[in-house]
């Protein structure tokens, strides 16, 4: 009934709106296209990439200046299969060309910064709009619908995004709380005493969905074990934010008894994929965005692992066309037996990050350590490997803006939160990757106390 109210009353709120910027109408329409055919899907698809490309040519400098030198014109990209006569878009190309990237026919007032965490290490700034807000959040909406989540139900949220937590003391976003009923927890310090609050506040409010770190909601539901605390108790858990391990998937529903549904998204576009309740794959919310799985300069066949290029299909303020994110993954050619029309990923290789456990006790989520670089220009990349519970190593890669009172102010930061910690600083050329190609931003070679 609650849902149903809510509903109603942001529709009606939301016509004074242009109908691209109606949450509820995107979210309506994706409930509706999720059944289509696949055919009929791709087709709105297309229609989608068609008008975004010819408002990249015509109204951002970088694209345009890119179809004249490669002789083309909006016309001669007659399909999707025609992206591919288009470079790669990489993060060290947004960083350079962040004014000739963005919309000539936006105002000042029409663009909304943005910015990554720096999930690869990288941080980096963009901007989007009021139009890529809500067709991001009604895909976000559908895909946590198939965990059993009904607008305005009661969510918890173990986070730890400093863009989100940010505003958590602002009235105006107490009030949406209120509204939406959703509770915020910082998942970057972890203690047993923060974790002994956090179980109250979750046994009061009783949340039906808990939506969390992957790493941080295993943490709890391991501490939840040890204490054999077994009265929270939510419809449905949504992981993100980092790769879910089988493990933690197999110890989070033990320990709150429900079904863990992972999904996948970022703050640089509107592409959605999530589990629906078969976990036959990821459901890629292709009304959004194109997707494409890239290695060695080609399409990878279905069940290969590739490197995960999207065409954002919402962001006009700043098109991103063939990004690329730094996930990787893999694409199936199977068919979901819920028998939605979307495609399915089979896995995703993303975000990689251990807990920092202090010789006081306190886990510090690897997400901490990418927040420090939010605002941060002169760091290119970083590691931090924790060697020993007071010993660790902090890698950085200098940019070209590299300023060492920043780094200082950095590291200021991460001894507030590591206490007794002797931190070792090195300077190199190079971060080595994993065997998959991802950087690790964070590396425990200590044992948790859990």
């Amino acid at each position: 009934m609650y849902s149903f109210m809510l509903k109603n009353i942001n529709y009606l709120y939301q016509r004074r709106y242009p109908e691209e910027e109606r949450l509820i109408r995107h979210l309506h329409l994706l409930g509706k296209s999720q059944w289509w055919k696949r055919s009929e899907i791709e087709k709105f698809q297309e229609e989608r990439f068609q008008k975004l490309i010819t408002h990249a040519y015509e109204n951002t400098p970088y694209y345009h200046n890119m179809f004249r030198n490669l002789k083309l014109k909006p016309d001669d990209l007659k399909s999707i299969e025609d992206l591919q006569k288009l470079p790669i878009l990489t993060k060290e190309d947004i960083r350079n060309n962040l004014g000739d990237l963005t919309a000539i026919n936006y105002s000042k007032e029409e663009l909304i910064p943005s910015a990554t965490g720096g999930s690869t290490g990288e941080p980096m700034r963009f901007f989007i709009d009021k139009k890529w807000n809500a067709w991001n959040m009604a895909a976000a909406y559908r895909e946590w619908s198939w965990a059993g989540y009904n607008f305005g139900d009661k969510v918890a949220y173990l986070w730890g995004a400093p863009q989100d937590l940010s505003h958590q003391y602002e009235l105006k976003t107490k009030i949406f709380n209120l509204i939406q009923r959703t509770i915020w927890l910082n998942a970057y310090y972890m203690t047993e005493k923060t974790l002994d609050e956090y179980l109250r506040i979750l046994r009061k409010f009783n949340p039906k969905i808990i939506n969390a770190y992957a790493s941080a909601i295993y943490l709890m539901a391991k501490y939840m074990e040890k204490k054999g605390i077994e009265n929270i108790r939510p419809k449905a858990i949504l992981t993100s934010c980092e790769m879910l391990f089988d493990y933690q998937r197999e110890t989070i529903e033990r320990a709150f008894n429900c079904e863990v549904f992972d999904y996948y998204s970022g703050r640089d576009t509107t592409l959605q994929a999530g589990e629906c309740s078969l976990h036959s794959g990821y459901h890629l919310a292709i009304e959004n965005a194109i997707i494409e799985f890239i290695k060695d300069d080609e399409h990878v066949a279905p069940g290969e692992l590739g490197k995960i290029i999207i065409t954002d299909l919402s962001n006009y303020a700043m098109p991103f066309i063939r990004y690329e994110i730094g996930d990787l993954g893999v694409p199936s050619d199977e068919m979901c037996p819920c028998m939605r029309g979307l495609p399915l990923m089979e896995k995703i290789v993303g975000r990689v990050t251990d807990t920092i456990t202090t010789k006081e006790g306190k886990h510090i989520h690897g997400g901490f350590f990418t927040s420090l670089f939010f605002d941060t220009e002169g760091i290119k990349q970083f590691q931090f490997i924790q060697k020993k519970k007071d010993y660790a190593i902090f890698r950085i890669i200098k940019g070209e803006q590299y300023l060492q009172t920043e780094l200082d102010t950095i590291i200021e930061k991460i001894y507030e939160q590591c206490g007794d910690m002797k931190i070792d600083v090195e300077f190199v050329k190079s971060i080595p990757l994993t065997k998959s190609g991802k950087c690790r931003l964070t590396i425990s070679e200590v044992e948790s106390d859990f």
